[in-house]
């Protein structure tokens, strides 16, 4: 009786190895540079959105100085296109108007602001 139960253990631990070595290798696919959704669509929309993601790398490097990095703001601005990085000062909302306002990044859509 208890060989049986320790045939019946096996075989539930080698299986529940095996769906997590399924899960950890379907887990690592992205990280491995497969993107299915770019098969699917057409050379020249691959075209464009790689014109916009090497726009949207010369603008981090224009934009780049003193300072924190603009963020990469990509798909933070929902459907909205195009999102562009921004400098804004923030206004602390004091009844007296400061000589410094902080300033930071936001994306910006439109006449829209989101966080990046």
């Amino acid at each position: 009786m208890t060989e049986h139960r320790r045939h019946r253990r096996d075989i539930v631990v080698s299986f529940a190895t095996m769906v997590t070595l399924a899960f950890l290798l379907l887990a690592s696919i992205p990280a491995l540079g497969f993107n299915p959704t770019l098969h699917l669509i057409s050379v020249g929309e691959r075209k464009k959105i790689r014109e916009e993601v090497a726009d949207a790398v010369t603008t981090r490097r224009r934009l780049a100085g003193l300072g924190s990095s603009p963020p990469t703001c990509r798909s933070k601005c929902g459907w909205c296109s195009p999102c562009k990085p921004v400098h804004l000062p923030i206004h602390p909302g004091l009844f007296r108007p400061l000589e410094y306002y902080p300033e930071a990044w936001r994306c910006k859509c439109g006449n829209k602001l989101f966080m990046p």
